[in-house]
């Protein structure tokens, strides 16, 4: 009998990338592990961000309302289907209800994982040291990791999300969020910062798409330049094949270590 994956992502703070997370980091993950497309609900009144990724071949995507409903009925239609699935749960308001509903509904025992998205602001990180306390409050065993994200490369990691992480060298005497978090349950994760997302997003696919597309680019980009076709043809094309390239070093450096994280946490028994 095959395995069904159901993960969420969620924390109430906005600003933190769960859109970003979801589409391109969980949904690929399944894709890749599975080699099929994912149902991909989002919980969320005010953005319609799954609409970026709407070319994307790894998706069947669908916008749950939450405002005046009682979301319990409609989990369990969800987290009882028989294909992989990611929730994407918006901030505020919507996250509080959507995880109070998981909860009463005991439909929080059908979840694989919950993936708990951050940047390197202090509410961000309080923001998800409270989903994760509620979540362990309800479900001791859940499965749950921290996703670092807009990582700045240039910087070091332990810098950028010192409120998190803890101070490197002790000059505060300040501990980071993750010493209030079980020693089993300290898993986390890092996407950095990319104009390979903001460009990937514009073209309503993912990062890992485009790195896996297979198109010659090389070949295009000759063909133009040797049929005398226009600079602006040119600079397309040529744009074309360095994304494609962003894309696919991103693909190898942070999504498949990312990829490997996702498995250790959520296979490990």
């Amino acid at each position: 009998m095959q395995k069904f994956y159901k993960i969420a992502v969620i924390n109430t703070k906005g600003g933190v990338g769960k859109s970003t997370v979801s589409m391109q980091l969980v949904v690929p993950y399944l894709y890749q592990k599975f080699k099929q497309p994912v149902s991909f609900f989002e919980f969320d009144d005010e953005n319609e961000d799954s609409i970026s990724f709407e070319k994307s071949r790894l998706v069947w995507l669908e916008k749950v309302e939450v405002a005046g409903k009682d979301l319990r009925e409609e989990l369990r239609d969800i987290l009882l289907l028989e294909n992989h699935i990611v929730m994407d749960v918006g901030a505020n308001k919507t996250a509080v209800y959507v995880l109070e509903s998981l909860i009463d509904s005991g439909m929080v025992y059908m979840l694989d994982a919950v993936v708990i998205p951050l940047m390197d602001g202090e509410l961000d990180a309080v923001s998800a040291i409270t989903i994760y306390q509620k979540l362990k409050n309800a479900h001791p065993a859940i499965k749950t990791i921290f996703v670092l994200n807009r990582w700045n490369e240039s910087r070091d990691l332990e810098h950028q999300f010192d409120i998190f992480l803890g101070d490197k060298y002790g000059f505060f005497e300040t501990k980071g969020v993750i010493n209030y978090i079980d020693q089993k349950d300290r898993n986390y994760l890092v996407l950095s910062d990319s104009d390979a997302i903001k460009y990937s997003r514009a073209f309503g696919v993912t990062v890992w798409e485009l790195a896996n597309q297979n198109i010659d680019v090389d070949r295009e980009l000759k063909e133009a330049i040797a049929q005398g076709a226009s600079k602006e043809e040119i600079k397309r094309l040529s744009f074309k094949k360095s994304l494609k390239r962003d894309c696919e070093r991103y693909n190898e450096r942070i999504l498949q270590k990312a990829f490997a994280k996702l498995d250790r946490v959520i296979d490990y028994t």
